[in-house]
């Protein structure tokens, strides 16, 4: 072999060592050891188990409803002559609501006067004057307000969380700051077959007239109270395998406790087994935890909000 040859061969030789050499010693310097690194944790946002006050609130929708609806009916035939009151306006018994011409041929009598038979809110007129009329027909409608109702229903598993006199809360949202107290007056006896739903009734002092017939609202059914019970946050409650599980967080790692559940009012959950007062339990990320997971304190939001009362935020 020439020398040339054979010292050009060493010479690449001499650089694969040398590139090669380059890229381990990268190769150590850019691995590092768990030690260099230290472990991996999971930052936890936190909040603390309080004891406090719970309602079992069921949830449901319904519309307002007067508390008594009365057709007003002229007792004789004849042309209307005129509404003497107007739509949205207060009646009194006995208070004129139109006049009714009963003139025949040949004979003239006075205007006759359609009363009101009871004392309400004139909902509706039904016909304008030049109209004919008749006992079939009622000339207007009148409803008292002064307390209204609702008629909804609740599902079969929340009928027995409910009972005659059980308190309800009624929200609408021309009242967005507003809450209506009410009661349950009626629960169905039986509950229907094919949606598995019982017939209930809710009245409400009205005395400002506030609530109007039609309103769309949202109800708040209380069918019970326990105080001095732990709550959690329904934010820290999650399901593994079909189970309700909290993760609290003990030293530096979170522990997955099944839990028994009692009360929910919207927003929380009193706890009957699993956690206890003065534990900490991770209110965000569920997901991303698990059983023994290592874990850091990034934020305890106990400690800058107290558990709510009564229900859903208002």
């Amino acid at each position: 072999m020439k020398k040339s040859t054979l010292g050009f061969l060493i010479t690449v030789g001499i650089l694969v060592l040398a590139i090669v050499a380059v890229a381990i010693a990268g190769r150590v310097k850019g691995k590092k050891t768990t030690a260099e690194i230290g472990e991996v944790y999971i930052p936890v946002v936190v909040s603390e188990v309080k004891t406090g006050t719970i309602e079992d609130v069921i949830s449901v929708t319904g519309y307002i409803e007067p508390s008594e609806q009365v057709n007003i009916i002229s007792k004789i035939p004849g042309k209307l002559l005129s509404n003497v009151v107007k739509e949205g306006q207060e009646v009194g018994v006995d208070q004129v609501i139109a006049y009714v011409s009963r003139d025949e041929v040949g004979v003239e009598f006075a205007p006759y006067p359609v009363r009101s038979t009871t004392r309400g809110v004139v909902a509706k007129l039904s016909f304008d004057p030049g109209a004919m009329v008749s006992p079939q027909f009622p000339i207007a409608t009148v409803v008292k307000i002064d307390k209204v109702l609702i008629t909804t229903s609740v599902v079969e598993k929340d009928y027995n969380r409910i009972k005659l006199g059980s308190p309800a809360r009624i929200y609408n949202d021309a009242f967005p700051d507003q809450w209506f107290d009410g009661k349950i007056t009626k629960i169905a006896p039986t509950l229907d077959q094919f949606s598995h739903t019982a017939e209930i009734q809710i009245e409400i002092p009205n005395p400002k007239h506030l609530l109007k017939p039609g309103m769309y609202v949202r109800v708040e059914l209380v069918g019970g109270i326990h105080e001095q019970v732990p709550i959690l946050p329904k934010s820290a409650i999650t399901k593994r395998l079909g189970k309700d599980v909290a993760f609290v967080v003990n030293g530096k790692i979170v522990e997955m406790r099944e839990l028994k559940l009692g009360y929910y009012d919207l927003n929380q959950y009193e706890v009957v087994e699993g956690v206890k007062p003065g534990e900490l339990v991770v209110v965000e990320d569920l997901p991303l935890l698990q059983d023994g997971v290592k874990v850091e304190i990034a934020k305890n939001i106990s400690k800058e909000t107290q558990p709510t009362q009564g229900g859903e935020s208002k």
